[in-house]
């Protein structure tokens, strides 16, 4: 955008001298077609410098598949994965709600859910811009307390965008227990279909 100021800012410049000797009255038809190529040229070069400046994303139809794995660990525990899998077009929203119930020993019953939500945008260079937001509210890990063990409920929320290669995948977050040793990671990959 810096680019496409400078070069109006550049043109203004150049032709004021010309547009100040312009006698008044009633233009020819090659001056007007003058006036017309000048114009078209800036616009071509303001068009090439936004174009250099922002991505170029594909409007067709491009079908990405994106796969999400979470491990969730806790201490020394045996890590626990858990993979969710969607296709989107690019540009347009996948989103996927999972909730189910657990009851740890002697707690009450409480929902377990995850949720995706991704949006992928396909560069026309290769790269893959994806928009994802993760909800994960996971049964409670068992915490010591002064008296007797009890399940503590963890949830985790995160919105990213990411740049990806298509078909490699990346590990994107790692989020932390605040309170006990839990941690989990997600990774996440998303292949261009063809």
């Amino acid at each position: 955008m810096k680019k496409a100021i400078l070069i109006v800012a550049w043109l203004v410049a150049v032709c004021s001298p010309s547009l100040a000797a312009a006698q008044p009255g009633p233009k020819t038809a090659e001056q007007v077609k003058k006036d017309v190529e000048q114009t078209q040229a800036i616009k071509t070069q303001i068009d090439a410098a936004q174009a250099k400046d922002s991505p170029r994303f594909v409007r067709t139809l491009t079908n990405v598949q994106i796969e999400l794995t979470l491990t969730d660990q806790i201490g020394t525990n045996p890590a626990e994965k858990k993979t969710v899998s969607m296709i989107a077009s690019s540009g347009s929203w996948g989103k996927i709600r999972s909730a189910g119930n657990s009851r740890p020993a002697g707690e009450t019953p409480v929902i377990v859910q995850l949720d995706v939500d991704a949006r992928p945008f396909v560069s026309v260079d290769g790269p893959i811009q994806l928009e994802l937001t993760v909800n994960y509210s996971p049964p409670g890990a068992q915490t010591p307390d002064t008296d007797n063990a009890r399940a503590r409920r963890t949830s985790i929320n995160q919105s990213l965008t990411v740049v990806l290669q298509s078909g490699k995948p990346l590990v994107i977050s790692q989020a932390a227990d605040p309170v006990n040793d839990r941690k989990v990671l997600v990774e996440v990959k998303a292949t261009v279909l063809k």
